[in-house]
């Protein structure tokens, strides 16, 4: 028997249990109404579900063989569950949500703007449930069992494909999860994974062929102030021969933060072309897979930033030629971390279950390898602020095999480097070396980052990771040094170490006051240097007077004969 049911405006239902023995021509419709399923209750649909207005609060159990309708009026509450499986009618068509059966918001807006599902089980005989829809279409307030016990008799996991495929059908997957129009949520702010039942998940190792269980497309996930592990159970079509196919498994691991619900996709990477970095004791990060395999793209869609994670991968390509000695998580397309921490990471001998942090804030992350072992191991690198004059840089090594020579190298904002100095290696060396370079030409108030750059015998070349110093801000700072003192024949130097441009007065006078030289310049930002010929002054000493816009020091020098 085919049997409509339309509930109007204004009729309060009690559903204990019935069954609509129809195709998609028979439609449950609430057209307004305030519907109520009480525990233990169940309704089974075999047509569509339209919900238009109203609300619909379910404790009980809603099964539906068509497709699910809503409009931005609907309301859903209760602790039930709704099902979509077509094993009766329907079979082997593709069900669809259509509309907006989500949370209107943030996780503010549950139980007040919320069209959202409390649970939602895919038993569909295809494999697919869609949704239809730009933007936020279909939420879950507890959790989404990809495989409910009672399936439709498949044994394969069901997917949930977040892009519009239309009222005909007609449709192609999007190659890159930007173009994916719709997107899943779970709005359930507990830490874990347990919002995703029968999932595919396999932390013990990567190229798995189960590719069904996941969300295919955009999802995001409400996040709890306090923090803790949260998984992103995602990627593209189901795997094939081309790159960055299949279930793609991430996760972040948060501190306290106010970041409320954060989205992610998966999709092919750009080309890379930056400079390879050293990473992992000695090994040359080189190969950037963002293009190879591709990459989690995240964004805190509510632009409230704040509170550190970490990144965690298992990407799960089973047909990507994964090649490399030693693998890394990058940022924004870099091989290496930008200071205040670029030692923090894990490198591993395999690319499943890297970890990387902390960061705040979102951007891209994705994976890179080395072939290559340098003939060095790096065993520290240090940045050190001396006396609040000059800043040592130190580094050491504990392997080197055919190295030449090292270059220190500085910059004002990590990015671009100019080299200060050079030191020979060793280059044939099984135990500790160290080396040092005494940075003077540096001013309070400025954060210098430093790295080394290494070269081999056969003219290859590396970066270490990079490190930061700074004189410290108000302490004792001698804008002007004199040397050699004492100074036994020939000239001496004066630096003077400027802020900003200024004209700069520099004066000599002996023990008895009398002015035996003076010199006018124009001092620029940064160290001035000035040499001096002292070889007729008799032994003695002299006091050097170097005066000028917010420039007011006198300095001793000891002439001496020895």
């Amino acid at each position: 028997m085919k049997l409509i049911v339309q509930i109007v405006l204004g009729i309060l239902c009690n559903i204990i249990s019935f069954t609509l023995n129809a195709q998609h021509n028979a439609e449950f419709a609430n057209m307004g109404a305030v519907v109520k399923v009480q525990p233990g209750a169940i309704i089974s649909v075999q047509g569509d579900i339209h919900n238009l207005g109203g609300t619909l609060s379910n404790d009980g159990l809603v099964e539906v063989q068509g497709n699910l309708y809503s409009d931005n009026n609907f309301q859903q509450r209760g602790t039930g569950t709704v099902r979509l499986e077509n094993n009766d009618v329907n079979i082997g068509e593709r069900q669809f949500i259509s509309g907006s059966y989500a949370v209107r918001g943030g996780s503010a807006a549950i139980g007040i703007n919320d069209g959202s599902f409390f649970n939602l089980e895919l038993a569909n005989t295809a494999g697919i449930v869609y949704l239809n829809g730009t933007g936020n279409i279909a939420d879950v307030r507890n959790s989404v069992d990809f495989l409910p016990a009672a399936a439709s008799g498949t044994p394969n996991r069901n997917n949930i494909i977040t892009h519009d495929i239309g009222l005909s059908g007609a449709f192609s997957y999007p190659s890159n999860g930007a173009s994916y129009s719709a997107v899943f949520g779970v709005m359930n702010p507990t830490a874990g994974n347990a919002a995703f039942v029968n999932d595919c998940i396999d932390l013990g190792g990567n190229n798995s062929t189960t590719d069904l269980g996941y969300v295919i497309g955009k999802l995001r996930r409400a996040i709890d102030p306090a923090g803790g592990v949260y998984g992103y159970i995602l990627g593209l079509e189901p795997a094939g021969t081309s790159a960055s196919r299949g279930f793609q498994y991430i996760h972040l691991d948060f501190q306290a933060n106010s970041y409320d619900v954060i989205a992610s996709y998966f999709q092919q990477g750009s080309v890379n072309n930056a400079a390879a970095g050293l990473e992992c004791s000695g090994y040359l990060m080189d190969i950037f897979w963002g293009d190879k395999h591709g990459e989690w793209i995240f964004d805190d869609i509510n632009n409230i930033q704040g509170g550190d994670y970490e990144v965690k991968v298992w990407p799960q390509d089973p047909f990507i030629p994964w090649n490399g000695i030693s693998w890394a998580i990058s940022k924004d397309d870099q091989f290496l971390w930008p200071a205040p921490d670029p030692l923090h990471n894990d490198c591993g001998p395999t690319w499943n279950g890297l970890d990387r942090g902390p960061f705040n804030g979102f951007s891209q992350f994705g994976l890179v390898s080395s072939n290559t072992f340098l003939p060095i191991e790096l065993l520290s690198l240090t940045a050190t602020p001396i006396n609040n004059q000059f800043i040592r840089v130190d580094w050491a090594t504990a392997l080197e095999e055919d190295v030449d020579y090292f270059e220190v190298q500085r910059s004002l904002d990590a990015i671009n480097f100019q080299t200060i100095a050079s030191r020979d290696a060793v280059g044939q060396s099984l135990v500790n070396q160290y080396y040092s370079y005494d940075d003077y030409n540096v001013l309070p108030n400025v954060e210098y980052y430093y790295r080394i750059k290494t070269f081999d015998d056969d003219a290859s070349f590396s970066h270490t990771h990079i490190v930061v110093a700074s004189l410290i801000p108000d302490a004792p700072y001698n804008a002007v040094v004199i040397y050699p003192n004492p100074v036994s024949e020939g000239s001496f130097s004066i630096d003077i170490k400027s802020v900003n441009d200024k004209k700069v007065l520099v004066s000599a006078f002996d023990a008895i006051g009398q002015l035996i030289y003076t010199n006018r310049i124009d001092a620029r930002q940064g160290v001035n240097s000035v040499s001096v010929d002292a070889s007729d002054w008799p032994s003695g000493a002299y006091f050097i007077h170097v005066s000028g816009h917010d420039l007011n020091e006198v300095k001793e020098l000891i002439k001496s004969d020895f």
